[in-house]
């Protein structure tokens, strides 16, 4: 379980912009994840094959736009090989703007433009996604309450902190909120491997860290 934080006043903007440029000056990209695993086989049944899980690369800075926006995807990939990342539900024409934001299976960067978000912007604490031009909003100040896409305001609710991976509405320390997707098992919507789960503020100190620990950048999935 996490334990209560208070977040550090993060710069974040220049957070992410140091971790993106850092991490994509290598013309040959290394994974920002890896998993590994041993086990000792001391039965003579067969061993089921388990499903590979795969690793994202650093995407090249060129793909970012010019508010450096980045993926939100969660650290564990949990039931989906190529993990979940914040995701307006629908696409294209068929874009559900007024629709709770919920976690999916990460896209390819050039079709990404809906899982792209950029930190403080236009003041400090949005998150801002350029493509619908809003910004993330939560609908209440309570366990449960969702978050939704709205027009960039002054509202309280649009203000968040990140720590140690951890998103906190306002500054996590006086209603110790925090973005987390649901424990249920992902929703399949299709393809090969698309999966959804819902997202909502929880309660820092009891949700599992699984659920709402994030990395931000841009990744080849």
């Amino acid at each position: 379980m996490l334990k209560p934080i208070a977040p550090k006043a993060l710069g974040l903007s220049s957070f992410l912009l140091m971790m993106v440029v850092a991490c994509s000056s290598d013309a040959t990209a290394t994974s920002h994840l890896q998993i590994t695993a041993s086990a000792t086989i001391v039965s003579t049944e067969p061993v089921p094959t388990l499903p590979t899980t795969y690793t994202p690369t650093m995407a090249s800075t060129r793909n970012a736009t010019d508010l450096s926006s980045v993926f939100i995807q969660l650290t564990d990939p949990l039931d989906e090989p190529q993990f979940y990342c914040l995701d307006v539900p629908g696409s294209g024409t068929g874009v559900r703007l007024h629709a709770a934001i919920q976690v999916h299976t990460c896209k390819r960067i050039e079709t990404a433009q809906d899982e792209l978000f950029a930190f403080d912007f236009p003041d400090d604490g949005q998150i801002y996604m350029e493509e619908y031009d809003r910004c993330l909003e939560a609908e209440g100040d309570e366990a449960g309450s969702d978050v939704y896409l709205r027009d960039c305001s002054d509202s309280l609710n649009q203000v968040f902190t990140v720590d140690d991976g951890i998103i906190f509405l306002g500054d996590g320390i006086l209603d110790g909120l925090c973005i987390a997707a649901d424990s249920n098992p992902g929703i399949a919507t299709g393809g090969p491997s698309h999966l959804r789960r819902d997202m909502s503020l929880q309660a820092c100190d009891s949700v599992e860290p699984s659920l709402a620990r994030w990395i931000f950048g841009l990744f080849d999935y």
